[in-house]
């Protein structure tokens, strides 16, 4: 009777360590937002790269044109689905730029991810020969099973929860959509005295070029990861939007 017992409770406690081995993780709204973030960033990446080695012609252009519509294939509909939820929580750090509704944490994704596609490839650095062996290089590894982005763990657990946020109109266009197509900016006559002054605001400040065009200039701030404020300015005066 003992020994059936002992039996019991080691069965017992191989589930519990299956169980725990296989839990998934849990699907709360941060959770996703990350994944939705996740894969926002990604399409912009990968649309970066197939966009600068296209730039390259011949028979690079051709394989980047193709993969692109391979990759498009494959995730349009993971791309528009974390787009319109990644929408639907970015609205309240939002504003109004050019009739268009914009989030700086939307433009500073995309700075973020061309900036890592861009510096992947390097190809200002590079020779003639070397700038089509990277490309050649880097789009041959995109298929397969690198090609989905739903195999990508950071996104995996999330897909069939962030699919349940499709447009049912859905159509693949420059995402993020709060991006409003604007990459960032150099940085104008006013930035450093905002800058400079957010420093002393918050830990891991950041301040991001949204537009230069003097004498028109657009700043949004950044604590950590959290968009804190627009600031519109003119002339170099500026006006202040807390988000």
């Amino acid at each position: 009777m003992t020994h059936n017992k002992y039996l019991l409770k080691l069965a017992f406690g191989i589930t519990l360590l299956t169980g725990c081995a296989t839990q998934t993780p849990t699907i709360d709204e941060n959770s996703l937002e990350r994944a939705a973030t996740n894969t926002l960033s990604e399409a912009v990446y990968f649309s970066n790269l197939f966009t600068t080695c296209a730039t390259l012609g011949g028979d690079i252009e051709v394989d980047a044109i193709d993969t692109q519509q391979n990759w498009l294939n494959e995730n349009a509909k993971l791309v528009a689905a974390a787009d319109a939820f990644y929408s639907q929580l970015h609205t309240n750090d939002a504003f109004s730029y050019n009739n268009k509704t914009v989030s700086p944490a939307a433009i500073r994704l995309v700075l973020d991810a061309r900036t890592r596609a861009t510096d992947e490839l390097a190809l200002p650095q590079r020779s003639p020969v070397n700038k089509q062996k990277i490309c050649q290089f880097r789009l041959a590894q995109i298929s397969g099973k690198a090609l989905p982005l739903a195999n990508n763990p950071k996104i995996a657990p999330y897909k069939a929860e962030l699919l349940k946020h499709l447009p049912a109109d859905y159509k693949i266009v420059d995402v993020p959509t709060l991006a409003a197509g604007l990459q960032g900016a150099s940085q104008g006559a006013t930035f450093y005295s905002i800058a400079n002054a957010h420093e002393k605001t918050c830990p891991a400040a950041y301040t991001l070029s949204i537009a230069n065009q003097w004498p028109h200039e657009v700043y949004a701030t950044f604590c950590g990861e959290k968009a804190t404020s627009v600031l519109t300015c003119e002339w170099g005066k500026c006006e202040t939007k807390k988000l």
